[in-house]
């Protein structure tokens, strides 16, 4: 029995190591943001999912209170905002509100590839928006 368990244990080892090496990759340092609408030329059902969700509606909410041009406001209601991303609605329209990218990263060299983009992302990620010490708690 002992002999079977050492195996096993290695191939799980190596298993886990190699799983965790590729989700871990995701985009590089030069990844551009590409836009929802690229986004969902391959995940449909996912992007129709998300119109439903209150990530799409991010941006609407501070636009409703007249806060769409608050630098406190656009990090977490848009998408890249002072990270080569949303810009203003004219030249950035497809990164208005919380789009793919805004949890899964840059998608420019993602094309299909999936070490190239954050497939899982961190509870890091949600909490850099979804914290108590926020502007208002989420």
């Amino acid at each position: 029995m002992e002999v079977i368990k050492k195996p096993i244990c290695w191939f799980l080892l190596i298993f886990v190591f190699i799983c965790t090496t590729a989700v871990a990759q995701g985009p590089s340092s030069s990844a551009t943001y590409i836009g929802v609408s690229k986004c969902q030329m391959c995940h449909s059902d996912t992007h129709k999912s998300w119109q439903s969700a209150g990530h799409s509606r991010a941006f609407e909410l501070i636009t409703n209170v007249g806060e769409e041009k608050n630098e406190k406001c656009l990090p977490c209601h848009t998408t890249g905002y002072g990270k080569g991303g949303f810009v203003d609605t004219e030249s950035t329209p497809d990164l208005k509100a919380v789009t793919c990218e805004a949890c899964h990263g840059p998608g420019s060299e993602h094309n299909g590839d999936k070490t190239k983009i954050n497939r899982m992302p961190s509870g890091a990620v949600c909490g850099s928006c979804h914290q108590t010490l926020n502007i208002h708690a989420i």
